[in-house]
């Protein structure tokens, strides 16, 4: 039954590839979206049958397009890096706004981070972003700047929310006030990546359905 284990393992890894597809076209549309990416490896004891298992899940660090909106407390990152925010979670989504307390939250309520905490501005002022992350306000001045950070093990926790240990400061990412990033998902390679991978997998389908064909046969050859 080896042929039948090497086929079931195939079309394992092509249904987790056609996973991983439709999640990013799912999300091409969603901002601050990473690309999910999907590479496989043969698995198995020297000399003996190799199967096909996930190797790694990596996510692209391309910048996604530039959304720009004009309005003043959205906030785009051009870079590697992600906004920090007060729950312990990062994001890229920077459709940030201020909420009745005054506070710069994301579009769910959660504070984004500065370098000493969450940002707060007065009632009625404007809030002024630099490219290098200086915050100010247009009644109380400097309010020092964006907290954002590097992920060493970036993984996704859902609702655009990443999970992973902060590394050092990102002195290259810049930040675009009154713009948002868009999803990074490239939508056309993503259709062909999916027409392979379905390809692949009925390939698969086929040679277990041959397989379990040829036991049956087998097996009334043996019987008669």
């Amino acid at each position: 039954m080896r042929d039948l284990y090497v086929a079931l393992s195939g079309a394992g890894a092509a249904w987790d590839s056609m996973s991983g597809i439709a999640q990013n076209l799912a999300n091409s549309k969603t901002q601050g979206y990473r690309e999910q990416r999907t590479s496989f490896e043969l698995v198995g004891p020297p000399g003996g049958e190799l199967y096909a298992g996930v190797g790694t899940v990596s996510y692209s660090t391309a910048d996604g397009p530039l959304e720009m909106d004009q309005v003043p407390t959205h906030l785009a990152l051009r870079g590697d890096g992600f906004f920090a925010l007060e729950d312990g979670t990062y994001t890229r989504d920077g459709s940030f706004r201020i909420d009745g307390e005054g506070q710069l939250v994301t579009h769910d309520g959660v504070p984004v981070l500065g370098d000493g905490g969450s940002i707060q501005l007065e009632p009625g002022e404007t809030l002024t972003v630099g490219p290098d992350g200086t915050l100010a306000g247009s009644k109380s001045g400097a309010l020092g700047a964006v907290k954002i950070v590097m992920l060493n093990g970036a993984e996704p926790l859902g609702g655009n929310r990443w999970g992973g240990i902060e590394g050092d400061p990102l002195p290259e990412t810049t930040i675009v006030q009154g713009a948002v990033e868009g999803s990074n998902a490239d939508i056309m390679r993503g259709m062909i990546d999916m027409m392979e991978a379905t390809r692949f997998f009925e390939a698969q389908q086929k040679a277990i359905q041959a397989s379990d064909e040829t036991r049956a046969r087998l097996n009334r050859i043996g019987g008669s």
